[in-house]
């Protein structure tokens, strides 16, 4: 398949699912308040409609020693105050049974601005502490920022509890640690069978099947995986529903710092990309998981880098079924230096899961980042950010234009009459397949949500500082809508 033929499928998949939303809005549509149905899980996004109440289910944040924690920012675009309630699970003092009682904290939102909730100070004890944000009527958005001596890491809160999550980057080399972060919500136990895969093949330990999630609790769970530079991991429950998180802490073997990440909860044929880089002291690869019984080919098309007799942009990757496979960019020796975006696209059905992985330097040591990729179906002309860079920084936003036409794009903060564009930051130009860096330094748009809109489909992604004293940076997708 030629580079022009896949960018021309992946572009009318966005297309076809935009006309099919406008085409809808021609007839009138009387609207029923009801709770939140959102159909095939998927990434998290900003539902709109009238609900009466809205969940958002954090993945959760590390708890119980020093320098460790973090808290949930739940942010309220529209013009009334909005109310509602966070719910904090921990584990249990010997992890294998239920959890302690949950902790419940009401809040109130102001129009046009966040409140940001500390879950260690709701729940101390434990190793990872969870949450559920129930927003009433809905109409909010909810991320997470987990706290760590190696970094922080920030990480949108799912729109449901899943009875399926895959991962497709783990990495356990020169003491390198992966944690999974199970969390069940639900009153009644959850039963999960755990795999995961390496370069050797599939694994499933007896000991994590059957493996149960009690109610209003957090279960954390390590593969036993060592020294594997990939593991791709597989959380499927015969009874219930979880959310599922995983936490790594990079010591070694090209990899520095630390990651808090939400699983996928369904299987995709595409995943999106805005943020990659080449160039000097930077890796970057993708992991890519095929759980099904069938092998697939999957198709990487880079985006904003100009193809050319050299860089041909026409790559195939086959994958065999229950495996997965990495793709190291330094592969694609003709791959221009600098930014751009990518999509990984099967014409099978949904069968695969992508990760991104980019280590770049960070003053004398470096930094790496995992990113899960967004599916088609987040496309969208407007994405939203709970949270924010503290501090002025360069490149902060990353754009892809997933669509083949040029447009321009707009950050703007909430204001009190709604939308107000962040000086400087108002329809810059965007050409068409093109990736474009923003950075946040006016001071109206530190450490405050930010919303990104354009008239054509986009991707959004962030690279924020890692705190304290560290370097680098930490990427995020935001929230779609």
């Amino acid at each position: 398949m030629t580079p022009r033929r896949a960018i021309a499928t992946v572009v009318a998949v966005v297309l076809a699912l935009t006309g099919l939303a406008l085409a809808s809005r021609r007839e009138p549509v009387v609207l029923q308040a009801s709770f939140a149905s959102l159909g095939r899980p998927t990434m998290p996004f900003v539902p709109t409609g009238s609900f009466i109440t809205s969940s958002w289910f954090c993945p959760g944040v590390p708890a119980g020693e020093a320098d460790v924690g973090g808290s949930v920012t739940i942010t309220n675009p529209n013009d009334e105050a909005m109310t509602g309630t966070v719910t904090a699970y921990t584990t249990s003092s010997d992890e294998s049974t239920a959890g302690p009682p949950s902790a419940s904290r009401p809040i109130t939102v102001e129009p046009r601005s966040a409140t940001t909730v500390d879950l260690v100070e709701m729940q101390p004890s434990g190793s990872f502490v969870a949450a559920v944000v129930e927003i009433n009527g809905g109409g909010g958005f909810v991320e997470q920022v987990a706290r760590h001596p190696a970094g922080d890491a920030v990480a949108a809160c799912a729109n449901a509890a899943s009875s399926d999550w895959y991962f497709a980057d783990g990495f356990t080399v020169d003491g390198s640690t992966e944690q999974l972060v199970l969390t069940n919500p639900y009153p009644d136990a959850a039963i999960v069978d755990i795999g995961f895969v390496t370069a050797d093949g599939v694994r499933r330990p007896s000991r994590l099947q059957g493996y149960p999630v009690p109610g209003h609790s957090v279960q954390v769970v390590e593969l036993g995986a060592r020294d594997e530079p990939v593991v791709a991991a597989e959380v499927v429950a015969s009874r219930g529903r979880v959310v599922a998180g995983r936490s790594q802490h990079y010591v070694g073997g090209g990899r520095l710092g630390y990651t808090m990440t939400l699983g996928a909860p369904s299987l995709s044929t595409q995943y999106w990309f805005a943020d990659g880089e080449r160039g000097t002291g930077i890796t970057e690869s993708y992991s890519i998981f095929n759980p099904t019984d069938e092998d697939v080919t999957v198709y990487p098309v880079f985006l904003g880098a100009p193809v050319s007799a050299e860089f041909t942009n026409d790559r195939e990757i086959t994958v065999p079924k229950g495996r997965v496979v990495t793709f190291d960019t330094a592969d694609e020796a003709q791959l221009p230096d600098g930014r751009h975006g990518v999509v990984f696209s099967t014409f099978s059905t949904a069968s695969i899961v992508v990760e991104r992985v980019i280590t770049r330097p960070a003053g004398d040591s470096v930094a790496t980042s995992v990113v899960m990729g967004s599916p088609p179906e987040l496309a969208s002309r407007r994405w939203s950010a709970a949270i924010s860079s503290d501090i002025a920084v360069d490149e902060a936003i990353v754009v892809l234009n997933a669509d083949n036409i040029a447009t321009t794009v707009t950050v703007s903060t909430l204001g009190t009459g709604g939308l107000v564009p962040v000086p400087g930051l108002e329809a810059l130009p965007l050409a068409a397949g093109a990736v474009l860096t923003i950075p946040i330094n006016d001071p109206s748009a530190i450490g405050v949500p930010f919303v990104v809109t354009s008239d054509q489909s986009i991707f959004v992604e962030r690279l924020l500082p890692r705190g304290a004293d560290l370097r680098g940076r930490s990427g995020s997708f935001a929230l779609a809508g």
